[in-house]
């Protein structure tokens, strides 16, 4: 059975995925994979030439019906001088293979000649944060590629890991990287095998847990659904006491894998029924509400003015980050603007987040 990279996240955790996945019928596809996906075109015809800037997309459509804006131009083109600053030879949208059953396809990646440094990076457009350390989707492209190298007598020094995403903010800045040596990558790769040889078992357990969140078989896993009920159980429990720190830290990592477990299970039932009723079936207690959007003028301004007597084109200060899609320098803006800091809120740690904040500096 043929392994995504892109859900390697959930099937290095629960070997059942891919199998039971495959049963689930195909789904309509969600407007952030639609704009993710836009998104990496737009990378990719800059990246290889076929236009000159992501200024040069706006307005054009994806095949899947999505439109480039000059928000998303602005920031791909960011991300496309970043992977053009690493010099080297640099590869987009090439095919790689780690073994027979794992083979995907990375954004971009580099080999720098002097420095014997492989760069692989993954652009990330959406708004929930993913890091670099240890990340297995990037991981499996990176250890794909230093095998082909090593194989062509290429050699390499140091494996640095990528994520470039532009819209989520983080402390360590849109461009996180995980720098390592290749042997720490390739111990990491092995683990991932492992659980990709293990999910060709047709027997294969499975395993709840936060990734479930992600995973399309959702709706169809007893295990889920019995990890779910459980976790309702506990929530009702009349017993209470102060907790220690060390419980209470324990409490906030079941807590927080309880809630995506239901929030996958949630989203994969509900696009399940909304199928259904699609289909003409009747869901009984349920059914397909028709959502309104914002009123918009059907009429230019000048109508609107004659109408009302009263101006709907009211002057007003731009955005920051609307100047800049204006031609503004970004050094320039940065003098002249601040980022306020909102009121802080609780946060797990990532593995490897403050050793790759403490390189970084």
């Amino acid at each position: 059975m043929d392994l995504r990279p892109s859900s390697s996240h959930i099937w290095t955790k629960c070997a059942a995925m891919p199998l039971m996945s495959s049963r689930v019928p195909p789904g309509d596809v969600g407007d952030p994979a639609r704009e993710g996906t836009c998104a990496a075109w737009v990378a990719e015809m800059v990246l290889t030439g076929a236009v000159s800037t992501a200024a040069d997309m706006v307005g054009q459509s994806h095949e899947n019906g999505w439109l480039v804006e000059p928000d998303m131009a602005q920031h791909i083109q960011k991300y496309v001088d970043r992977v053009r600053s690493y010099g080297g030879e640099i590869h987009t949208e090439r095919k790689v293979r780690l073994n027979q059953h794992i083979a995907g396809t990375p954004d971009a990646f580099a080999v720098l000649g002097s420095d014997h440094v492989l760069i692989v990076d993954d652009l990330k457009y959406g708004f929930g944060l993913v890091e670099p350390y240890q990340n297995p989707q990037v991981c499996i492209y990176a250890g794909a590629i230093l095998r082909m190298l090593t194989a062509r007598g290429v050699r390499v020094d140091r494996v640095v890991i990528g994520i470039y995403q532009p819209r989520a903010w983080s402390p360590a800045g849109i461009h996180r990287i995980w720098s390592c040596y290749p042997e720490e990558l390739m111990s990491f790769v092995k683990t991932i095998e492992e659980a990709g040889n293990a999910a060709q078992n047709p027997n294969a357990p499975a395993t709840p847990g936060a990734h479930c969140e992600y995973c399309d078989a959702a709706a169809t896993c007893a295990a889920n659904a019995a990890e779910n009920y459980r976790v309702y159980e506990r929530n009702a429990s009349q017993q209470q006491r102060h907790m220690t720190v060390e419980e209470l830290a324990k409490e906030l990592d079941f807590l927080e894998m309880a809630s995506d477990m239901l929030k996958g299970r949630k989203s994969a039932v509900e696009a399940e029924a909304a199928a259904r009723m699609k289909r003409a079936e009747t869901i009984p207690g349920w059914h397909m509400e028709q959502r309104a959007g914002q009123r918009r003028f059907t009429v230019p301004a000048a109508t609107v003015r004659a109408l009302t007597g009263l101006d709907p084109e009211v002057s007003k200060m731009v955005t920051p980050a609307e100047l800049e899609r204006m031609g503004a320098s970004d050094a320039v803006v940065a003098r002249i603007t601040e980022t306020p800091r909102t009121a802080p809120r609780l946060k797990k740690v990532a593995p490897g987040y403050y050793a790759n904040l403490f390189k970084q500096r």
